[in-house]
């Protein structure tokens, strides 16, 4: 069930939004805990939509799903979405002429006193401020790995980089980065160098080496993958009592070996976005580690 509203604005949208909660219809969960706007094309709508439902699932919020670029013969049409998520969920489609303002049609529907978080995968990358909805965020979510060259993208975002920007493709690493943090606790033994092996347009693969480089202070080799898996491969970290090797063999299992112990497998699956968003919306205040790193990308290629 969903409840229409053609050629409207956000004050008749406000105003069915108070007369489903009073009527009981609005999905909408006591104690939300933020607005999350979902900046979209109509070819990305299903894909933003399963991002959506994902994170209502694990955060009370309201979401504002704006799909820019219709074209209909109204310039907004909204959808009351009670049935796709226990969020409040609100597909707004945006058309000619109030396309080009879409920010100040969703202002007025932001819950109040609340974080904003803003996320596409049609934002660019290399420029994340320049979408005209960034504005109304506490938190930008991106993913360099939707652009046609996520290497330059990463590099890009460094340069530009405000606090409360992420990146998807750092996301993507946080099993990876928890293992070697656990592996090294173990070893408790100097590293010497390391080597990230994936494939060169990999931007998880870039960023992992940076972070390794920033920590630990040692030349990282970047080595190409012999197969056509994607994403990362294998992460080698030398140390002077033997080599720590973190290597995925499946898309939801790798092997970790450390020295003089045998050989173990952990669980490294690999993630699809809606599982990265809902990580992401536990971060409201930014994430420091993250802001750390792109400083320290953004120096060395100053330098």
């Amino acid at each position: 069930m969903s409840i229409r509203l053609e050629n409207t604005d956000a004050h008749e949208i406000n105003e069915t939004l108070f007369r489903m909660r009073k009527e009981g219809k609005s999905p909408g969960k006591s104690g939300q805990v933020l607005t999350l706007v979902i900046d979209t094309s109509p070819d990305s709508y299903e894909h933003a939509m399963e991002g959506a439902q994902a994170a209502g699932e694990m955060h009370p919020s309201r979401i504002l799903v704006a799909v820019r670029g219709m074209h209909n013969d109204v310039g907004l049409n909204a959808e009351f979405l009670t049935e796709r998520s226990a969020a409040e969920v609100i597909k707004l489609e945006f058309s000619g002429e109030v396309n080009q303002h879409a920010d100040s049609v969703l202002l007025p529907l932001l819950l109040s006193e609340l974080p904003v978080v803003v996320w596409s995968r049609d934002i660019n990358p290399q420029a994340p401020r320049d979408c005209d909805l960034a504005a109304l965020g506490h938190r930008l979510i991106v993913d360099s790995m939707s652009a046609d060259d996520p290497i330059a993208a990463m590099r890009a975002l460094a340069r530009t980089h405000k606090p409360g920007t992420t990146d998807l493709a750092w996301t993507r690493l946080t099993r990876w980065r928890a293992l070697l943090v656990a592996a090294l606790n173990q070893v408790r033994s100097p590293v010497l160098a390391a080597e990230v092996v994936g494939p060169p347009s990999s931007a998880p693969s870039a960023l992992l080496t940076s972070w390794l480089q920033m920590r630990l202070g040692v030349p990282v080799d970047r080595a190409e993958p012999v197969s056509t898996y994607p994403g990362l491969h294998m992460i080698k970290l030398t140390t002077q009592v033997g080599d720590i090797v973190l290597q995925r063999f499946s898309p939801i299992e790798a092997s970790l070996s450390l020295p003089g112990r045998p050989k173990q497998q952990v669980a490294l699956a690999r993630r699809i976005t809606p599982q990265l968003l809902s990580e992401e919306l536990t971060r409201l205040n930014g994430d420091e580690a993250f802001d750390q790193l792109m400083a320290f990308i953004a120096s060395r290629e100053r330098s």
